[in-house]
């Protein structure tokens, strides 16, 4: 803008001078009159410090052809309006420019902003399956040690088992051998008592038979077979006849002799247990052949 200015006041002056050709003749002429003057004059008389004289122009108003000055006006809107346009062009595409750099910013601001989200995407993925697999491998622990504690259990379910058995074996066992004990000492107290019953008895046999008379029927082969009721002082309290010999005098003489004897002292003694099992009520047997005459 600046740069056409002179060139547009030059074709202004230049059409100053179109329009009127005598005053500029006469302004050439004076001029380099002047010019020739100043020349000569610095020829002929040298000054002994001379000076550089700036020479002076003078302006001259002229006045201006309306068809000039309407010409000049044009031209000078015209390039106004271009001027107008240029900037107008170049601010339309500075304004282009800096769509195109906000829609580049706002596209990269968007693939920044999916890649972000695509990050957090695969972070979060990652992270998900980072606690499945933490989950996975907790429930795995927990399984582990849930069988473990289930063959822990089996195991001192077994050993209890196998305790109670042996408990058990060892009772049965520890029964066995009481069982034994008891059975043997049953039976050596069953010796022992059946050796005092026949001791006992034999004491009463020897008593019966000491008031034994024997009837003249008596035969071998006879037997007669009575009860005897007694208390544990020995007393008698009552003779039964349970089998007889067939002779009458034979069961009489059995039955007196047993009726003599009165009280058996020898049984006073005796274990009470012994006693009402064995001889509380007694079956006495005679025969003619176990009985002295």
């Amino acid at each position: 803008m600046e740069t056409l200015r002179p060139r547009l006041n030059l074709l202004s002056h230049m059409e100053v001078y179109n329009g009127y050709p005598m005053s500029l003749v006469v302004a050439l002429i004076l001029h380099f009159a002047i010019l020739a003057a100043l020349v000569y004059s610095g020829i002929t008389r040298p000054a002994p410090n001379p000076e550089i004289v700036q020479p002076s122009i003078r302006a001259f108003t002229i006045d201006e052809n309306p068809q000039t000055r309407n010409e000049r006006m044009q031209q000078q809107r015209t390039a106004e309006q271009q001027e107008r346009e240029r900037q107008s062009e170049l601010q339309r595409q500075a304004e282009l420019e800096r769509q195109r750099a906000a829609e580049e910013a706002a596209r990269r601001e968007e693939q920044e902003r999916q890649a972000e989200a695509q990050r957090q995407a695969e972070q979060l993925r990652q992270r998900q399956a980072e606690e499945d697999a933490q989950r996975e491998r907790q429930a795995d622990l927990q399984r582990q040690a849930e069988l473990e504690r289930q063959r822990e259990a089996e195991q001192r379910t077994r050993d209890l088992e196998l305790q109670r058995q042996r408990e058990l074996a060892m009772q049965q066992e520890q029964q066995r051998r009481e069982a034994e004990a008891a059975a043997a000492a049953s039976a050596e107290v069953a010796r022992t008592e059946q050796e005092m019953v026949m001791a006992y008895t034999g004491i009463i046999h020897d008593l019966v038979q000491q008031n034994w008379s024997r009837p003249p029927s008596a035969r071998n082969g006879m037997t007669v077979v009575f009860r005897i009721q007694m208390v544990p002082t020995g007393d008698i309290l009552d003779v039964q006849l349970v089998q007889s010999s067939g002779d009458f005098a034979f069961d009489r003489a059995a039955e007196t002799a047993i009726f003599r004897v009165g009280r058996f002292q020898e049984l006073q003694g005796m274990p009470i247990n012994m006693f009402n099992e064995n001889f509380r009520s007694l079956l006495l047997t005679f025969r003619p052949e176990d009985l002295l005459n």
